[in-house]
């Protein structure tokens, strides 16, 4: 039924029916959904939901900056010291429930203010912040949910990607380069994200071959610093996360090389450096890399090679090789291989 259709519906009932209507909706309306679209707000004063909800970013502008920064700190101080899902003096009971509509409003306010020149460093650092707090709130007990991104309906992947060209915007190469990989190393992911969606995000802000070379560069240093750090160890037992970070310090130089299109050292550092437990997992990886890029020859030629390596493929990817050399390209759908 469309809106116009209901208005006129609405018209031929009484007031006792329409009553039974919207306690029988209330009542179907799941409690996390009645919260996040602000449904009791409505129901106590329709007339400022109505007023509320026609607030334009030009409401935005006339907020106080400074203020705007006090309310940022405030929130971020008070979800670590977890205010906001135990109880506690500062944020009252009524009101912990709420961090969602306060996150979200701060984010879009900062958002709003980071395109003026002279606030917008400013902006970007407590977008930095907020980043940072939602990474770890992703495997903390800091909100109600533990998937702050979700909830606040921003993917972590979006929040990543304003922030990274913010900074390309005004910060010099080396730094926004740095600090942008740095939060995919040091952030943890939600749920639904992987590392490498994030690394895929920074790439395409590389939109030049001398970006790309310095990443490359930065990107080998940070690998470099790490493993003579580690010192002498056995890289089969290292502890899960320094694997994850060379890993994704690995991964960033294999995207970046192979965007450069320098396909074949691209995979031959990657052959070298990724760390994983057999040869067979590190195998499935590059190989899904390199289906994922639609690189067919690229494809066949590692599969290839590992067969002469003694390397055994798992299951799918022989499937898929079988498939190739049939239709001499990637299939839509790995559905087809089983059929």
């Amino acid at each position: 039924m469309k809106v116009s259709e209901l208005r006129q519906k609405i018209k031929a009932h009484n007031q006792a029916e329409l009553e039974q209507i919207i306690v029988e909706l209330y009542k179907v309306i799941p409690k996390a959904r009645r919260d996040e679209k602000e449904i009791d707000a409505l129901i106590n004063d329709p007339e400022h939901f109505k007023k509320q909800k026609n607030s334009t970013k030009q409401d935005h502008a006339k907020i106080d900056f400074s203020t705007l920064v006090k309310e940022v700190n405030f929130f971020i101080e008070n979800a670590y010291a977890q205010n906001y899902v135990v109880p506690n003096r500062i944020i009252p009971k009524k009101e912990r429930s709420k961090w969602r509509f306060i996150a979200k409003r701060l984010v879009d306010q900062v958002l709003s203010f980071s395109s003026h020149p002279t606030h917008k460093q400013t902006c970007i650092e407590m977008l930095e912040e907020l980043y940072k707090l939602f990474c770890y709130g992703s495997g903390h007990y800091v909100f109600a949910s533990q998937e702050p991104f979700e909830t606040i309906k921003i993917s972590q992947g979006d929040f990543f990607e304003q922030i990274v060209l913010l900074k390309k915007s005004i910060e010099e190469p080396d730094r926004w380069l740095t600090d942008s990989l740095n939060l995919i190393l040091t952030q943890s992911t939600a749920t639904y994200t992987l590392p490498n969606c994030l690394l895929v995000i920074l790439l395409g802000a590389l939109n030049t071959a001398p970006l790309k070379e310095r990443m490359i560069e930065i990107t080998q240093q940070l690998l470099r610093e790490k493993r003579l750090k580690l010192g002498k160890v056995n890289w089969k037992s290292i502890d899960i996360e320094d694997e994850e970070y060379l890993n994704t310090l690995v991964t960033m130089i294999f995207i970046t090389k192979s965007e450069l299109g320098e396909s074949k050292e691209a995979i031959a550092f990657f052959k070298k450096h990724y760390i994983e437990r057999t040869e067979e997992i590190k195998l499935f990886i590059l190989l899904d890399m390199l289906e994922a890029d639609q690189r067919l020859e690229d494809w066949l030629d590692v599969y290839q090679d590992a067969l002469k390596k003694k390397i055994e493929p798992r299951d799918m990817s022989q499937r898929l090789y079988h498939y190739i050399k049939v239709h001499q390209e990637f299939p839509e759908s790995r559905h087809v291989l089983y059929d």
